[in-house]
């Protein structure tokens, strides 16, 4: 009897210890598989708003300025005159080339001589022909020569032809940089010179500025760059220090276009990145301090880490 129940306690025991094995080791499964969830926002606080497009715009040539159209603040579209210099004298020469290079005269006495030449030449040929010798061979010579020749003018005519449409072109090409033009739709911020100032070449004469798009600058712990890259998207609240404005409540989209290649040693383990954000009705403006999120999805932090993708 005592060897019944002893034998039936220690199979008891075995069953216990092997559930015991089977809990445990599900509860260790449990631990390797954690729920796949999507990678959190990266906050990047200090931020700093920049332009981008800001742009001193000087003379390409010594001169007066004969007029500069804008004054500060004024509003200026892509490709407009906004400033230029005297240029009376460019402007009489290209009249002068404007007439040679339309003018075709000699190539076409040239052509008609040509014709008169092969003409006389084939005559005195015929005329050899029916009674040889009556024109001598230095003289058929002479009228072969005379022909050849009467193609070579053309080919020299069609050429001084050609090199007077170059010169009314490099007279073009000398008038345009007499011009200031705006690269961009922007407002004028700076005048630095007048209409009658004499200018040499490189000196400012305007500064234009467009706010369509700014720059939000700020730096990234070393740890996170992994979950991004250039392209992620971003998401930018302006963080005016002191006071508590409406327009610190809206948030303005855009994408991550440069990321540092070196870590700022200013910052300690931080690495500067920079997001070109859309800025409607010129809300985000330059020396704004803002808070950027930069949303990294679960894909884009594992092709920026290399990480095998699951199957």
């Amino acid at each position: 009897m005592r060897n019944v129940l002893y034998s039936m306690l220690l199979m008891a025991g075995c069953g216990l210890g092997i559930a015991g094995s089977q809990l445990q080791a599900e509860d260790k499964a449990t631990e390797k598989k954690p729920s796949a969830s999507p990678e959190a926002a990266i906050t990047v606080d200090e931020c700093r708003i920049k332009l981008i497009d800001r742009i001193i715009l000087g003379s390409d040539r010594p001169g007066v300025l004969e007029f500069v159209e804008p004054n500060e603040g004024e509003l200026v579209k892509k490709g407009k005159v906004i400033a230029a210099l005297k240029s009376d004298a460019l402007q009489a020469s290209r009249k002068t080339a404007e007439k040679k290079a339309t003018n075709d005269i000699e190539i076409r006495y040239s052509k008609k001589a040509r014709d008169t030449a092969y003409v006389e030449l084939e005559m005195n040929k015929d005329i050899n022909k029916r009674v040889p010798n009556t024109i001598s061979e230095l003289d058929i010579k002479r009228l072969t020569l005379n022909a050849e020749k009467s193609d070579l003018q053309i080919e020299q005519a069609e050429l001084e032809f050609a090199m007077n449409k170059l010169q009314l072109a490099e007279i073009d090409a000398q008038l345009e940089e007499m011009k200031i033009l705006a690269p961009f739709d922007g407002v004028i911020t700076k005048k630095f010179r007048s209409t009658g100032e004499v200018v040499r070449h490189g000196d400012e004469v305007l500064e234009l500025v467009s706010t369509k798009r700014v720059k939000v600058e700020g730096y990234v712990n070393i740890q996170d760059i992994w979950k991004f890259h250039v392209g992620t998207p971003v998401e930018v609240h302006l963080d005016i220090h002191g006071l508590q404005l409406p327009v610190e409540d809206k948030t303005f989209h855009g994408k991550i276009t440069f990321i540092d290649v070196e870590v700022e040693p200013i910052h300690g383990k931080a690495i500067r990145v920079w997001a070109e954000v859309q800025n409607p009705d010129n809300l985000l403006k330059a020396g704004y301090m803002a808070t950027m999120k930069i949303m990294p999805d679960k894909t884009e932090s594992k092709v920026a880490q290399g990480a095998p993708a699951e199957k």
